[in-house]
């Protein structure tokens, strides 16, 4: 492949990563980073396996279990183990979490979960 389109097309994404601020601390404003941001909207109200969330975010299992240590430290989520398979952890929004997801996805949150 060419290099000098390779670097092109690499500048252009740096130029729009940081244009939206997918980078900063606070994407959004939201007060936490992307990926902790799509980890909140992909939980939702309900609770959803680990293993669904690493599929659908395209995350590897490293990435995935720091981002989820980090919002069950700030009280955002809970993790535990399925009920009928103890192999398999589930993830959920705290009472704590509901507030902080909801700006992320207003309709889906409002008809879907409590407060």
């Amino acid at each position: 492949m060419n290099k000098r389109l390779v670097e092109q097309v690499r500048r252009f994404s740096r130029i729009v990563t940081q244009h939206v601020g997918a980078l900063q601390d606070s994407y959004l404003q939201r007060g936490c980073p992307l990926g902790q941001a799509r980890l909140l909207h992909e939980v939702g109200c309900d609770r959803i396996d680990v293993r669904v969330l690493r599929e659908r975010l395209t995350l590897d299992s490293g990435y995935l279990s720091r981002l989820l240590r980090s919002l069950e430290a700030q009280g955002l989520v809970q993790t535990d183990a399925h009920t009928s398979d103890g192999r398999v952890r589930r993830v959920v929004l705290t009472r704590r979490g509901v507030p902080s997801a909801r700006p992320m996805m207003r309709s889906r949150m409002n008809s879907r979960c409590r407060s």
